[in-house]
């Protein structure tokens, strides 16, 4: 069996991909009421791919420059607990909270603060450097599992309602 070389069009555009990453975060989500043996803040995170990764690497989101967290917060989207900030370009807008979390999730920086299976008992702690080698984080931020999961659907949202 060899690979179809004809490429799915609507998998490789960003937007579908958030969309269909969606749709697994719910089956599993789904599957866990339901009593199954899985792991909503694992799928969460593994989400964190399709929901925010590739919408910030493959789309033009200068929108997202133009939300601010008081927009956002009024907006009814989940507030995060920003408990480093850069202190050269302070976290103000969308763009801001998504570029430190694009770092975080592709480069590893994610902390669980418990290892409970229900997500409403998980936080989350992002942390984001300038470099490998920098011993502490210049950015570092806090939300709730829950809360997380509300953020990427109100972006996915956003980047639905900006371009889609």
């Amino acid at each position: 069996m060899g690979i179809n070389m004809e490429m799915d069009q609507d998998r490789n555009e960003a937007l579908e991909f958030a969309r269909r990453t969606r749709g697994n975060l719910t089956f599993i989500e789904n599957a866990k009421a339901q009593g199954a043996d899985v792991h909503a803040v694992t799928q969460l995170t593994l989400s964190l791919l399709g929901l925010i990764v590739f919408p910030k690497e493959r789309l033009l989101l200068d929108e997202t420059k133009k939300m601010t967290l008081n927009t956002m917060a009024s907006k009814g989207w989940p507030t995060w607990t920003i408990t480093r900030d850069d202190t050269k370009k302070g976290t103000s807008t969308l763009a801001d909270i998504i570029y430190h979390l694009r770092n975080a999730v592709s480069h590893g920086r994610l902390v669980f603060t418990s290892d409970s299976p229900e997500i409403d008992d998980v936080a989350i702690i992002v942390e984001d450097k300038k470099g490998r080698e920098d011993a502490e984080p210049y950015w570092r931020a806090q939300i709730g599992a829950h809360d997380l999961r509300t953020f990427c659907l109100h972006f996915l949202d956003f980047i639905d309602n900006t371009i889609g």
